[in-house]
């Protein structure tokens, strides 16, 4: 008799990994089919040189949820989040660099050599993100509600979602509004007219997409992933940490339970 499974997740990223955790958590018995000879995507270490060994995709850990990483125990398991002093160096074709720390206040004071201006839009940035993107990163916790017979719950979550969005005031609930659809040049040039600084912000917006800084709906890219880390202005934060740069193995020894299985060198058919 043919074997059956409640569901079959092919791919075994961490997107696909954290998919199978939870429905696993929920009950069910899900198969994960991976055609590399180890899961992981783009979380994966690997030794690029004898004895040398790195994340050979992902270079930090994007939008790892909070959530994600406390319901994983993924810190128990290992993982371990750094925040470098430095966020980001962008490179000149003159021969200067623009340092962004992750300290708002110090950035400010390196992107005030460049304009005095945009050392205060960086604040005022920072401040406008950080109160949207929560919001958003509020409403990506919730289950999308069933839009032809919504649950007592799905009216509550929407409720909820609703009301945060009028909390943010009206300067800020117009900015939701417009923004989402916005290119991601367009958004930071609001704030900035140092073009590297431009390029650096904005650049957050297109990292592992096809899309470009003036494709519209780049924008919406930059505010999702600030949902995951609202305190970051032009990247993430949170590279893994190099000695302990296995985070595909830290999802694989948490995700080991009878009723999770994965199978790996399985191409799909």
């Amino acid at each position: 008799m043919a074997e059956t499974r409640d569901v079959v997740i092919v791919g075994g990223g961490h997107n696909g990994l954290v998919t199978a955790f939870y429905l696993a958590k929920a009950g069910f018995k899900p198969l994960v089919l991976e055609r590399r000879a180890q899961v992981g995507g783009a979380a994966i270490t690997e030794e690029f040189h004898p004895g040398f060994r790195c994340s050979t995709l992902a270079h930090n850990a994007g939008s790892l949820r909070a959530d994600v990483v406390r319901d994983m125990q993924l810190k128990q398991h290992g993982l371990e989040l750094v925040t470098p002093e430095v966020s980001t160096a962008s490179l000149t074709t003159d021969g200067r660099a623009l340092i962004l720390y992750a300290d708002t206040k110090k950035a400010a004071q390196e992107i005030s050599r460049w304009s005095q201006k945009d050392a205060t839009g960086y604040a005022d940035f920072g401040n406008a993100l950080a109160k949207i993107s929560k919001v958003i990163g509020q409403a990506l916790t919730l289950t999308p509600p069933n839009i032809d017979s919504p649950s007592s719950g799905d009216l509550w979550g929407m409720l909820k979602t609703g009301r945060s969005i009028r909390n943010l005031g009206k300067k800020d609930m117009y900015r939701v509004l417009r923004w989402g659809p916005m290119a991601a040049a367009d958004l930071v040039s609001e704030f900035f007219d140092t073009e590297p600084l431009r390029a650096t912000v904005a650049a957050r917006g297109i990292f592992g997409t096809f899309l470009g800084p003036w494709s519209a709906g780049s924008a919406l890219v930059l505010l999702l992933r600030a949902a995951s880390d609202p305190e970051a202005r032009a990247r993430s934060r949170k590279p893994w940490q190099p000695q302990q740069g296995k985070p595909a193995q830290r999802f694989v020894s948490t995700l080991m339970s009878p009723k999770f299985e994965s199978r790996m060198g399985s191409p799909p058919a």
